[in-house]
């Protein structure tokens, strides 16, 4: 486990855009590649692309985790959903993602909300379970040839 010294949670900045690319990229192939098809990888690779980090800043807050400088860790926070929650592989287990969202809630805290949504997919289910979200609904999206893949709908009453 990381000590508070050793990581860093900050907001994001434009030039940290390649690296969180680059992260969130290295982290979908790494821990998804032997669970999903091509179809559903493209549409991660989709989602998750620049641009749509660009729109994040601008719309929402993201926030990075740092440790010794490098970027190991993303999540952002638009309105009452947090999305994009990714720690890099080999930084998994560390309490990095409890601490972006821990700073993510705090930030929807601060800006009135009650309540945070995320989606889940199955292998991040239990990790957002342990923080307190509950299931409120399942649901299939569909990708290029039929393909789809489900995800949960979660949520949790702030204090």
């Amino acid at each position: 486990m990381l000590s508070k010294k050793q990581l860093k949670i900050r907001e994001f900045e434009l030039s940290d855009l390649e690296y969180v690319k680059d992260l969130i990229k290295r982290t979908i192939d790494i821990c998804y590649r032997d669970v999903y098809c091509k179809e559903i990888m493209d549409f991660f690779d989709m989602f998750h692309w620049g641009g749509n980090i660009l729109k994040t800043a601008q719309d929402g807050y993201i926030v990075v985790a740092e440790v010794q400088g490098e970027i190991v860790g993303t999540g952002s926070l638009i309105g009452g959903a947090i999305l994009r929650v990714f720690v890099d592989p080999a930084y998994q287990k560390q309490g990095i993602g409890k601490m972006i969202m821990n700073e993510l809630e705090m930030r929807a805290t601060m800006n009135g909300v009650e309540t945070v949504q995320l989606r889940a997919l199955a292998n991040a289910k239990k990790f957002y379970e342990s923080l307190g979200y509950l299931t409120v609904a399942n649901s299939l999206v569909e990708v290029d040839n039929g393909r789809n893949f489900e995800y949960y709908q979660m949520e949790k009453r702030l204090k």
